[in-house]
């Protein structure tokens, strides 16, 4: 925990600053307009309160109807400042509850911007995953309550202004006597917002956990499993178990905050109660009129409820800016990953030629404890395909995440080409299923140019996959998901088709293959291995593969273990030399009842 919240109200100006910032970035009329209407209410209010004083002295003077004549400019102004006062109430809340979801527009909009934009290994940790889901969380109901309270704060400090004019005028020492009411409300107010914050902060990972769980009794690709295996009641118990937990922490806090506000409310109404016995014995000793007396009676009134409303909503702001110093700092981390991962590296070019080439490279995963890469090497020219085999956990998936430029080595150096542009297409195992439209399932490959029909069209016509999208009802434009109204689903084999589709449509001099036929029935994987050479001739491809059928024509063939090369060489040359892949070759092989001999 950073040390300038150490202080509660040390960062209130700077917080309050960043609350108006935002509010300002994100809606600057309707922040205009609220400033005015505050202003509106407070003249009016001082208009309302000076004539009410001017009317009670008027009936008290005499008979107000030997001249009632002189009362009618008095009225006159009462009727014009509650008509403004209306006005300008009904124009706050209005605008207050549109600032809401601006502000909430403006703050997820960059959460969400920033996560999109930092390495992938940053999701590997599980400290940035609970800020993340902090920093979501809040930024759906903070705005509001930020907007909510400075609206508040504008509307009533502009009210105190008005009612500390109306009181100095009936007395000096009346308006700062009052003011003693913010004391214990600040205090209190202070005091619970660090603890709501800490609370929400201790509760994050178990808050991650039930968001989790929720999600897969919820999800339609999930749905079946859970069924399947009627698992629902074992995970709603698990469920409904961390929910208690959750609400068990809130519910202590909450305690403890009522208790803090009740003593600070008893302390406010003792210092009301002392002043308005006070303003009672200066008006039966005569010093003040009965008209300034009850003016002040009401004044002080208004005032103490004003300065608790400020109280209040400079608490809500105080509790919202600590979230929002969450907020800032996740979006400051972000973005200084983000531009850290932008920078190049030196040397990351290639100049032997080779579409891709590593370099003696280490990767270690963020929070292990050994390298899941160990000095790797190796190099793909254009128009070659290289497999990668090995068992699972020796590096291979590891590999095509560093060649795609997901993540970054520790050591050693991974270029492309001589221009050293990662410019890469891939098909992984679990790759994504957009539900949107066909045409930006494909075209997504290269957002930059979506609206390309004509490549779109071209794209699925090479990876046979045009006739199935051709025939959907909306043709391209069907929404693939069933989700949505007049959506549809596909077959595995055509979804696989659409992200080959996909990687064709991105027109990159890479490709990588990721496990991309583990979903397919043997005759659709062989015609997607034996299309790969004719659909990318002139690309370097990296396929990996845990089916030695797949890869045994392919140019050269590197064996992985625990994270290093251990073999490499042809299908031909590695069962020449009866090693690790002439052994995992001949076990594979056996299981479909094929002889292979040397």
């Amino acid at each position: 925990m950073s040390s300038s919240r150490l202080g509660p109200w040390r960062n209130l100006p700077r917080n309050s600053r960043l609350a108006v910032r935002m509010i300002r970035k994100s809606a600057p009329r309707e922040y205009r307009l609220l400033l005015v209407a505050a202003s509106s209410s407070s003249i009016a209010l001082v208009a309302l309160m000076f004539s009410g004083r001017e009317l009670i002295q008027g009936l008290s003077g005499g008979d107000p109807r030997e001249d009632a004549s002189s009362l009618i400019p008095i009225f006159v102004v009462l009727g014009i400042a509650m008509a403004v006062i209306a006005v300008a109430n009904v124009a706050q809340t209005e605008v207050n509850w549109l600032l809401g979801f601006l502000v909430e527009q403006e703050s997820t909009g960059s959460i969400v911007h920033a996560a999109a934009s930092v390495p992938l290994a940053e999701f590997e940790s599980p400290e940035f995953q609970d800020h993340l889901q902090r920093s979501l969380r809040q930024a759906v109901h903070r705005p509001w309550e930020i907007t909510q309270a400075v609206g508040q704060v504008a509307s009533a400090a502009s009210a105190t202004i008005a009612i500390v004019i109306v009181l100095f005028a009936v007395q000096a020492w009346l308006a700062p006597a009052v003011l003693l009411v913010g004391v214990p409300m600040a205090f209190a107010a202070t005091r619970n917002s660090r603890a709501l914050y800490e609370a929400f902060h201790a509760i994050t990972p178990i808050s991650r956990e039930r968001q989790y769980l929720q999600d897969v009794l919820t999800g339609r690709d999930e749905a079946k499993e859970v069924r399947a295996f009627d698992t629902a009641g074992y995970l709603r118990d698990r469920f409904n178990e961390i929910y208690r937990r959750e609400i068990h922490a809130l519910r202590t806090v909450a305690r403890m905050r009522s208790r803090r506000a009740r003593l600070a409310g008893l302390a406010a109404t003792a210092i009301v109660l002392v002043v308005l016995v006070v303003l009672v014995g200066l008006s039966y000793d005569g010093r003040i009129s009965l008209a300034d007396a009850a003016i002040g009676a009401v004044a002080v009134q208004q005032l103490a409820m004003r300065v608790r409303g400020i109280n209040s909503s400079v608490g809500s702001i105080q509790e919202a800016s600590l979230f929002l110093e969450d907020y800032s700092e996740f979006l400051v981390r972000a973005g200084r990953q983000a531009r850290e991962d932008a920078e190049p590296d030196p040397g990351r070019s290639d100049p032997t030629g080779a579409s891709v080439a590593l370099d003696d490279v280490w990767f270690t995963y963020p929070g292990a404890e050994s390298p899941a890469l160990r000095g790797v090497s190796l190099s793909i020219a254009p128009g070659e395909v290289v497999a990668l085999v090995g068992a699972n956990g020796s590096g291979k998936t590891t590999i095509a995440k560093l060649v795609c430029d997901l993540y970054k080595p520790q050591q050693g150096t991974v270029g492309w080409g001589s221009a050293g542009s990662p410019r890469v297409g891939v098909i992984f195992q679990d790759f994504m299923r957009y539900e949107l439209s066909a045409r930006e399932n494909i075209a997504l490959g290269d957002a930059g140019r979506v609206h390309d029909d004509k490549h779109v069209v071209a794209s699925a016509q090479a990876a046979n996959a045009d006739e199935f999208l051709a025939e959907l009802p909306d043709g391209y434009d069907t929404r693939l998901s069933p989700s949505f109204e007049s959506g549809t689903d596909l077959s595995v084999g055509q979804w696989q088709r659409v992200a080959m589709a996909r990687a064709l449509f991105r027109d990159a001099p890479v490709l990588v293959l990721d496990e991309p036929t583990a979903s397919l029935d043997p005759a659709a994987e062989r015609e997607l291995i034996d299309g790969t050479r004719r659909m990318f001739t002139d690309k370097a491809v990296l396929l990996i593969s845990h089916r030695f059928a797949n890869v045994v024509d392919a140019d050269r063939i590197y064996v992985l273990g625990h994270g290093q090369v251990v073999e490499e060489g042809t299908h031909q040359q590695l069962m020449n030399r009866r090693g690790l892949y002439a052994e995992m070759y001949r076990v594979q092989a056996s299981t479909f009842g094929v002889d292979v001999r040397d």
